[in-house]
């Protein structure tokens, strides 16, 4: 029975893959916006690529279908280009959009040391750039990023509230990753401030399907430290893995603390029984929806703070419950702040 349970998360990520791999057009009519600057008044067809390290997941999906939806009420070509954790590939399609002579670039995730020369080659060509996630050390890009630190604060303190300060806890971090470095530093601040929450042991992979390669680490991790009783997963692939390992291992007792949301993470989180306790998120369609806002700005010749935070929420397993919440839309429905953001916004841009 949990082999079968694998397969089918298998599956289903395979799925979910082969849906979102794939690179694709989204282009709509150059009709021109109400008010609009040029070259938004319909003087031509803005043609926008979105590079992308990262692709596997709801939640990078979820991304996606913000940016797309975005880029169709403004009237934008948007090309997507991505190949997941291919951080060469990424730098080469941003080349690949240069050549293109798009308008402008959003470069979603990735590392700093292979992606600031291209973003940088791309500003030389006159094409703006803006980033989510990836710091790309250049004073004339501005970066979107949730407010990682207090993301993962949130999610801590919650874990201190429910253990009293005193938990021996696990934790799956991957170093390299802007978002997961910054929730690192919250975690290293929360153990400074409660010496009764120790960290036991520290995993964690972005080997594919992630879900699955880090339950199998988890699951070693637990048969080695049977004293683990709370688990820290900043990341809901990540999380999900975790949770698949305690419930092979019988383990539901430890709860699990995590960052990001999607209509399977709170499908888990409201099952009887689940260990998955909080999550600290924002919505993902809003920071694709603000990534696009954002560029847009920038071909029109305005000018964009270097750094836009978007605020997060955070949600337990018994709130979502109360409120009846089994997926984004209902997410959405009964928390509308989730959905709200008030960067990158302009009298002309259609939300």
């Amino acid at each position: 029975m949990k082999n079968m349970k694998r397969i089918l998360i298998v599956f289903m990520m395979v799925l979910m893959a082969a849906s979102v791999f794939a690179n694709g057009d989204k282009e709509s009519g150059s009709k021109g916006l109400p008010g609009a600057p040029a070259p938004f008044d319909g003087s031509k067809q803005i043609h926008i690529a979105l590079v992308r390290q990262m692709v596997e997941g709801e939640f990078m999906q979820l991304w996606r279908a913000g940016a797309e939806q975005q880029a169709e009420k403004l009237g934008i070509k948007l090309t997507v280009l991505g190949k997941n954790m291919d951080n060469k590939a990424e730098a080469d399609f941003v080349y690949q959009a240069i050549s293109m002579k798009v308008d402008g670039i959003i470069i979603d995730h990735g590392l700093s040391e292979t992606m600031e020369k291209p973003a940088a080659d791309a500003l030389a060509a006159g094409i703006p750039v803006i980033a989510f996630d990836v710091d790309l050390h250049n004073p004339k890009i501005p970066q979107i990023a949730q407010d990682d630190h207090a993301l993962g604060r949130m999610a801590l303190e919650q874990l201190v509230k429910d253990y009293n300060g005193q938990a021996n806890v696990g934790y799956v971090y991957v170093s390299g990753c802007l978002p997961l470095d910054k929730r690192d530093e919250a975690f290293t601040k929360i153990k400074q401030e409660n010496p009764g929450i120790k960290e036991i042991v520290r995993t964690g992979t972005f080997e594919s399907p992630f879900s699955v390669k880090n339950a199998d680490q988890v699951s070693a991790s637990l048969r080695a430290h049977p004293e683990i009783n709370a688990y820290f997963s900043p990341y809901d692939e990540f999380a999900k893995g975790v949770v698949m390992a305690l419930e092979e291992l019988n383990r539901t007792d430890i709860k699990v603390y995590s960052a990001d949301i999607s209509t399977q993470d709170i499908q888990l989180m409201t099952t009887e029984g689940n260990p998955w306790r909080a999550t600290a998120c924002t919505n993902p369609s809003v920071i694709g929806a603000v990534s696009v806002r954002g560029i847009s700005m920038l071909i029109a010749g305005e000018t964009l703070p270097h750094d836009l935070l978007i605020q997060p929420m955070l949600f337990t397993n018994d709130m979502l419950k109360e409120a009846g919440v089994k997926n984004m839309d209902d997410l959405k429905a009964k928390f509308p702040k989730f959905s709200e953001s008030d960067l990158c916004k302009a009298s002309w841009i259609p939300e």
